[in-house]
Parts: structure tokens; sequence; C-alpha cells
């Protein structure tokens, strides 16, 4: 396995898990993008709508099993970061903050649906941490935001750190 079979079971889970909110999941963030990628697909007059850029922020890894010169297991410890924007035009930044924390709950929520990622083979499991106890899921959220004036769009960044083991044969 690698880094960009990882990467891309996460996105293709994610963009098919329902979560409230999530338009896209980028595995990379593109040089531009274009306001409508947040609401693409959504109903008319949907007025909110999320996007995620994934991030790789550390791996690891550590011997599980000893096999002599052949058949040795690894497990690969990756700390995935999302970036996640959610913009809205309604009104009222407060309605904005509301239905950014329904986001933030659909996708944590989507994290503990499937401990594999819809990727049993590529993925042995995450959001459940390293060790009982361990840190499992990471959310830090900001405040809601006005960009380009008053009247026009409130945006909230927020991050999520989650740990995906990747067991592999080395």
């Amino acid at each position: 396995m690698s880094r960009a079979t990882v990467r891309q079971a996460i996105v293709n889970y994610l963009n098919g898990a329902n979560v409230t909110g999530l338009t896209t999941v980028f595995g990379f963030p593109p040089k531009l993008t274009p306001e409508g990628d947040f609401y693409n697909g959504s109903d008319p007059n949907h007025k909110s709508g999320a996007i995620i850029y994934l991030y790789l922020e550390q791996e690891r890894e550590n011997r599980i099993a000893f096999g002599g010169p052949h058949d040795g297991r690894k497990m690969v410890e990756y700390t995935w970061v999302m970036d996640c924007y959610f913009r809205s035009t309604t009104p009222k930044s407060e309605d904005a903050g509301q239905a950014n924390e329904a986001f933030l709950d659909s996708l944590v929520a989507a994290i503990r649906a499937d401990r594999n990622a819809g990727a049993p083979g590529t993925i042995f499991q995450w959001g459940e941490g390293t060790l009982p106890g361990s840190p499992d899921i990471d959310v830090t959220s900001y405040y809601p935001r006005n960009i380009n004036g008053a009247a026009s769009v409130t945006q909230t960044y927020s991050q999520l750190r989650v740990i995906v083991l990747e067991e592999i044969e080395s």
C-alpha cells in the first residue's frame, strides 16, 4: 500500500458518506477553489456548504510481527488533518455557526460509523487511536467570520485530526 492509496480511500469514503453540508473532499488543495464548489450539487436556494482538503501531517511505522526474511508485519500510523472550510450565505453568523456544528457532528459520526473508511484491505482502522485511551479524533473550530463584506458570506474554518492505521507486509 502507499500514502496515495490511503488518501484516495479516505477521499472516496467521505465523498460518499452523506456528511451534512459536505460538497467535496479534495485529496490536495487545488490552486483555485471556485465559490461554486462550496454549493456544488446542492438543492436550489441551498445557502451553506463545506469542502475538505486532506493533509498528511505525520507518518510512523512500528514492527508488529517478525517473519524472518519474508512475511513480517508493520503497522503504519498516519496523522491525517482535514482542513474544513464551511461557507454560508445565511444572514446571521449564528445560523452559519450552527450549520457548521451540524457539519462537524456529521463528519465525526461518519468516521465513527466505519472504522475501515469503506476500505478494509487498505485501512486497518481510523478514528480509534493507536492504543486504548489514546487520542482518536481531535476537532478544533474557530468563530464564524464574514468575508467579502457584511452581507455576503460567512466562513468557519475547522480542523479535524484523525489517526489512520495501515497494516502492511514488510
